[in-house]
């Protein structure tokens, strides 16, 4: 049973306990109600305290994202897009930096590290790629990436998702968001191992190919929300402290044993140590990814919700680690974000909303975030190069040049 259904279990309980105590006991609800009342004075400030300060919290992190302004960017890549996803990398890398956050900024004044998404828009059988930034990331972003793609244009465009008019009368939709299968520590297989060898893939293009197969009335929507990963502060009494390090030294410990003894394990666990341990050397980010199916209700493809919950299982390594996909509706949210969720019309509503203020690390709404390097990140959303005649070329409506030497 979720949280959203044992809280809504225990209201109802309650609504239906009250009444029938005071009408067969009325003694034992007025005793009850004198003992709360004496004893007031101890347990009343600590439940204040308790609800109020998430309710601070909230109220000044909200305030502090809804002051930074945003820009949301095309990007549209020629036909001299590079073939690996090693020019991602490298713009993800210098997007790194380290935010310096005091207690009393944090806790205070509700400061937070800035997030941004790299995204995907399919509709019509069209792919177009997005970059919602904070407006003072942008000349950094614009310049790292024209650096890797030189014949990339970057246009300054309207929010894609709230051009969309969404009905929820007369339109459906779906969501789904994305965490690791195994803990942090173990990297993803990446586009080193997909570009390297006689198996050359693209598995991003793969998915992408995967999401353009849509018609005028459907829209799909991914998102990859960001920020850098550095030592965090979980409590105001606590110094900031490394998890991802600290969570691979017990996944490392759990392999090698008590022994410690590297010579004696098996190939297989060997090179997952290697892979762990390789994978802390690059700069890592938390991330959250979301994904939303909208059509409407006469066009809507019941079977896109599977779709959507095996999107990315194309990255999935059994030895090395993946992604499992679950509702957002069954999330435990704020007070708000529990009676959207009680009625579906509200419900739609509101993770469209979620989208729309791509809210994963800060109110109104906490994901399952997880971390990867920036060698994962370039693997799970880069430009992918279009080959002539490729159905990525086609998909993009891109207009390709032919060669010089074709006999006339």
């Amino acid at each position: 049973m979720s949280r959203r259904h044992t809280l809504q279990f225990l209201v109802i309980f309650a609504l239906l306990a009250i009444p029938v105590l005071i009408y067969f006991a009325p003694a034992f609800v007025a005793f009850l109600y004198n003992t709360l009342t004496f004893l007031a004075p101890l347990w009343l400030p600590a439940a204040l305290l308790a609800t109020l300060w998430p309710l601070w919290l909230n109220v000044i992190r909200s305030r502090f994202v809804d002051s930074i302004p945003y820009v949301t960017l095309e990007l549209k890549p020629g036909d001299e897009t590079p073939s690996t996803a090693k020019a991602m990398e490298l713009v993800f890398y210098s997007l790194y930096h380290r935010t310096n956050i005091s207690r009393i900024d944090a806790y205070f004044h509700g400061k937070v590290r800035s997030s941004w998404s790299f995204e995907v828009y399919a509709h019509n059988g069209r792919v177009r790629f997005f970059a919602h930034v904070p407006e003072s990331y942008r000349v950094l972003l614009e310049g790292r990436i024209q650096a890797e793609y030189r014949d990339i244009d970057i246009h300054e465009v309207r929010d894609y998702s709230r051009e969309l008019h969404f009905d929820p009368l007369h339109m459906r939709l779906t969501a789904r968001e994305y965490t690791l299968a195994k803990p942090d520590p173990y990297p993803l297989k990446t586009y080193v191992s997909y570009e390297g060898g006689q198996g050359k893939r693209d598995v991003f293009g793969e998915i992408v190919e995967g999401l353009a197969h849509t018609n005028t009335h459907e829209h799909v929507f991914l998102s990859i929300i960001m920020r850098p990963h550095q030592r965090d502060r979980y409590n105001i009494f606590e110094n900031p402290r490394d998890t991802l390090h600290e969570a691979a030294h017990i996944e490392i410990k759990k392999l090698v044993g008590a022994q410690g003894e590297m010579s004696k394990l098996a190939p297989t666990t060997k090179a997952i140590v290697s892979a762990i341990e390789s994978a802390l050397n690059k700069p890592s980010f938390d991330c959250g990814i979301r994904s939303l199916y909208i059509a409407d209700k006469d066009h809507f493809d019941e079977s896109y919700e599977q779709k959507l919950t095996h999107l990315l299982d194309l990255l999935n390594d059994n030895d090395l680690n993946g992604f499992v996909a679950y509702d957002p509706n069954h999330r435990p949210g704020f007070i708000l974000s529990e009676i959207f969720g009680a009625v579906p019309i509200l419900a739609s509503s509101h993770l469209l909303n979620l989208y729309r203020r791509r809210a994963f690390f800060a109110p109104p709404y906490y994901g399952k975030a997880f971390v990867l390097n920036t060698e994962e990140l370039a693997t799970l959303f880069h430009l992918p190069h279009a080959s002539r005649g490729s159905a990525l070329a086609r998909m993009r409506g891109l207009t390709l040049e032919p060669p010089e030497n074709l006999p006339i």
